[in-house]
């Protein structure tokens, strides 16, 4: 038995001799040795190292912590059941033409207009709730009864942009139309008229004139503007101009209010726009309303809260990095890396008197997803590519897990399933390939019985290339649509043709682009090609199809490779066994976990 127990700002080893566990213990920095007690002692902030040291010894599993900082133990997040009971049956609530707000959609007005004096709260229902339509509503809420001038919308995924657009014109019946901070019309050329989006320094001149198209004789910037997150990066000299006229606009009260959309994704306290947005908040205290939102809010994973919760003023720690010694629990190579939480009851504890969340099976009685796994037996070709890329792997297994990201070494063996000619370059891509690629073949098929039944696909890639190679095979017979960030000029025309015509019946795009923040139920059939590593990625494309207004089942189908990688990751996605012990920080840790890369290789 090796104790480990915690008395104040350190913890205290005690265990019968053994050479090869004090060297461990040696390797620790900050470790004094009390021959009085014949005792170890470690400070609190390098448990994690000391942990790692007996990581894959015998001495693992003979480890008994004592702690107060609660290591490793997970606290779900509560649904929001308490709604303030206010009248409400003055407001208007704008829905689209022939539409009715959802009594969940109400009841966020309950919640939200009483917090009228607060810096605003996060926006957590899960996805699919119609967070876009109650954003838009405590808006315009805010206009009429407490002059709010500006309401500043900041998407953190860039295509998200167009939705807002799109959504808000299309609830209002017209009487709002949001503006995309940078936009210039074209006065030259073919699209003679059209309208672009300029850059920083555009949406900077639209910013400083408050005029559309960064021009004083058009009009005013309307109520709701868009921007993406990158904007805010903009950096002159030592200075970051959009942030600097960001925090004047607000100071001088013609900037009220700011929902930052899917907050979670590219809005890290340590990268720039990032640390953007925290500066604009400890520039102008608690004079805007921030609204983070989020439909996968995931309360163990503590450095995705931070700026969220700091925004809305739901903690008072002085920096990123107090936050993490206080939640995360280092390791590792400098001690950089986090091997586990601690302290996550008192985070959850934060979130929920700082969150609104509803889930879709509270509050939708909507029809169900049906779930079809469909596995595929790789052909020969792919079957000897396969064990040869095994074979690569198994040879450099050190390098690979000492490797600044290991699981970038594991793609060749996916792309043999799916794209065999990324790895095997003398592939050719002709008449003869569909027989080489058995995952094709039952992409094919599904197809055509999802035709047979007059019905729309969508179907989804981690990746762009095997799009383009499903594409050559299936847009000679069938009308497709895409949507990836490659084609971004015309990838929103490809989304309305989808909807809105009977000849475009399959839509594919990269669950990236196309697995957040849009309506597509006029899809009846979604198909993975291949999964992502992230149950909530994959809940969140499907819910593109699986929404309010959907009045029949989705069928899920998801090409799987037997006795491959594939199947490795269907049970990643799934939290099957152990596997969800493997994933830290919300990615999968190899590093730490080396018999993970025996279960992928295998």
């Amino acid at each position: 038995m090796v104790k480990v127990i915690q008395q104040g700002d350190t913890y205290i080893i005690s265990f019968r001799y053994n050479a090869e566990l004090i060297d461990l213990v040696k390797n620790v920095p900050g470790r004094r040795y009390d021959p009085s007690s014949k005792t170890w002692s470690i400070p609190s902030q390098n448990l994690g190292m000391f942990l790692n040291e007996v990581k894959g010894t015998q001495f693992e599993d003979l480890l008994a912590v004592q702690s107060n900082e609660q290591l490793n133990i997970n606290a779900s997040i509560d649904v929001t059941d308490r709604i303030p009971d206010i009248d409400i049956s003055g407001i208007h609530y704008y829905v689209k033409e022939g539409a009715e707000p959802f009594a969940h959609q109400l009841d966020f007005m309950k919640y939200a207009v009483p917090r009228n004096n607060s810096s605003g709260f996060i926006l957590a229902d899960e996805q699919g709730l119609g967070k876009t339509s109650e954003i838009m509503n405590l808006a315009l809420y805010r206009r009429y009864t407490q002059g709010y001038k500006h309401c500043l919308i900041i998407v953190c995924l860039n295509g998200a942009k167009y939705n807002w657009v799109n959504d808000i014109h299309t609830h209002t019946k017209g009487a709002e139309v949001p503006y995309i901070l940078g936009s210039r019309v074209l006065t030259r050329g073919p699209r003679k008229g059209k309208i672009r989006e300029g850059g920083s320094q555009e949406k900077l001149e639209d910013l400083r004139t408050g005029h559309m198209y960064g021009d004083t004789s058009r009009p005013k910037l309307p109520y709701f503007l868009v921007t993406n997150i990158e904007s805010v990066r903009m950096k002159s000299v030592r200075k970051y101009p959009i942030v600097e006229q960001i925090v004047k606009m607000v100071n001088d009260g013609h900037l009220d209010m700011i929902p930052i959309d899917e907050v979670h994704r590219n809005m890290s306290p340590t990268s720039i726009q990032g640390k953007c947005i925290l500066k604009i908040k400890q520039l102008t205290g608690n004079k805007v309303e921030w609204v983070p939102m989020t439909g996968t809010p995931i309360v163990n994973k503590p450095t995705d809260v931070y700026a969220p919760l700091k925004l809305v003023d739901g903690h008072t720690f002085k920096d990123y990095w107090s936050w993490c010694q206080h939640f995360c629990v280092y390791g590792g190579f400098g001690n950089h890396d986090i091997l586990g939480y601690k302290n996550i009851p008192q985070l959850k504890q934060m979130l929920q008197s700082n969150m609104l969340r509803r889930l879709k099976k509270d509050v939708y009685d909507l029809p169900p997803k049906i779930y079809y796994p469909e596995y595929v037996i790789n052909t020969p070709y792919q079957d000897k590519l396969y064990r040869d890329v095994q074979i690569q792997l198994r040879q450099k297994k050190e390098d690979i897990l000492q490797s600044m990201n290991p699981m970038v070494q594991f793609l060749k063996l996916r792309q043999v399933n799916g794209s065999p000619e990324l790895v095997d370059p003398e592939l050719q891509v002709d008449k003869d390939y569909i027989k080489k690629n058995a995952k094709l073949h039952r992409l094919i098929e599904l197809i055509e019985e999802i035709h047979e039944r007059d019905e729309k696909v969508i179907i989804y890639s981690n990746w762009v290339e095997p799009l383009r190679m499903i594409y050559k095979f299936i847009s000679k017979k069938y009308g497709v649509c895409v949507y990836t960030g490659s084609n971004v000029k015309d990838r929103e025309e490809h989304k309305q043709r989808f909807i809105d015509s009977t000849e475009h019946t399959i839509m594919m795009g990269t669950i990236a682009a196309l697995g957040t923040s849009h309506t597509l139920t006029v899809a009846r059939n979604i198909i993975f090609y291949d999964d992502p590593w992230n149950e909530a990625t994959k809940i969140q494309a499907e819910d593109r199809a699986h929404r309010p207004g959907t009045t029949h089942s989705v069928n899920i189908y998801t090409l799987i490779a037997k006795d491959t990688i594939d199947e490795v990751v269907d049970g990643i996605v799934y939290s099957k066994g152990d596997m969800a012990n493997y994933i830290v920080d919300g990615i999968l840790d190899m590093r730490g976990n080396s018999k993970l890369f025996d279960q992928l290789i295998a």
